[in-house]
């Protein structure tokens, strides 16, 4: 009996001798997928940049009166081959998120995504791609960049016409419909984003605010208060935050897991002395999410 119990611990400690052998061994190509995996933004490459970027929403298919099919495109092109690239794409109706689409490759410099989303009655679709390179240089140095893209695409479903697309109003009626539309969708917004504002005892006055579906105007422009360099790392740690929680569907309080469809635009408040800002959201299930970051 003694024997075998030997026996049994010499074959224990060889499995794990093994396995921690095996780790060890993956160890490096585990870290390099570790970085594609979250997506960790790095300081900003200078010497690559995005030739092509576009996000686009287009009326597919009419299915019936009520019914159509839209499809949904993402494309981005970096001017050189890069270690990793990353694009992914949000689709919002009517203030909500309805899909998520991403695609990513390592050495590569172009990605491609399309999809088809079912859709029904009017609705103001608004689409924002986040195109992501990391670029690695010899001595263990990584670099990242980053550029955004967004399309928008109204849809309005009315019994006394047939549907009606466009992405910016051009006639009374179309100007109408969008009046109409937008009023309804953002001041749904506004109560979700007040209540959420009211549950964690935020003071708006304090903060600037910015509803997500207009981060892309920041992509040239710099955010309040800040350098264009300084704007540029914080909307990229913004987009890695986002990434890890609100497109991950991973709850900001307790780590428990959700399905993100359904969940509100974010809304992004940072601070007017400029050391953190906040993102705050609302789950589809009315759940009320609140994401901090340091501002360095």
């Amino acid at each position: 009996m003694k024997l075998l119990k030997e026996k049994k611990v010499i074959v224990i400690t060889f499995t794990l001798s093994f396995t921690i052998l095996i780790l060890f061994l993956l160890k490096p190509f585990y870290f390099e997928n570790k970085t594609s995996v979250t997506m960790t933004y790095f300081p900003e490459d200078d010497q690559v940049s995005f030739s092509e970027k576009s996000t686009e929403i287009q009326l597919l298919e009419l299915k019936d009166e009520n019914e159509y099919l839209l499809e949904w495109r993402y494309h981005s092109v970096t001017d050189s081959t890069v270690f990793f690239r990353k694009d992914i794409s949000l689709l919002f109706e009517n203030g909500s998120l309805l899909g998520i689409e991403t695609d990513s490759k390592q050495n590569t410099d172009k990605l491609n995504g399309v999809s088809s989303i079912h859709g029904e009655d009017s609705g103001r679709h608004e689409a924002i791609t986040y195109h992501f390179a990391e670029i690695h240089y010899p001595n263990d140095l990584i670099k990242s960049k980053f550029s955004i893209s967004s399309n928008t695409l109204y849809v309005i479903d009315s019994s006394l016409s047939p549907i009606l697309t466009f992405r910016e109003a051009k006639n009374t009626m179309e100007k109408r419909s969008k009046e109409l539309l937008d009023s309804i969708i953002d001041q749904q917004l506004t109560y979700i984003w007040e209540g959420l504002m009211e549950e964690f005892q935020i003071d708006q006055r304090n903060y600037y605010l910015i509803p997500f579906n207009n981060i892309d105007y920041y992509v040239d422009q710099p955010l309040p208060s800040f350098s264009r360099e300084k704007s540029t790392e914080i909307i990229g740690k913004l987009w890695d935050g986002l990434y890890r929680t609100y497109i991950s569907g991973i709850d900001t309080f307790n780590d428990s897991t959700y399905s993100p469809i359904g969940s509100s635009i974010p809304l992004i408040l940072l601070h007017n002395e400029g050391g953190h800002l906040i993102i705050l959201f609302e789950t589809a299930d009315g759940t009320k999410q609140q994401l901090l970051q340091h501002i360095e």
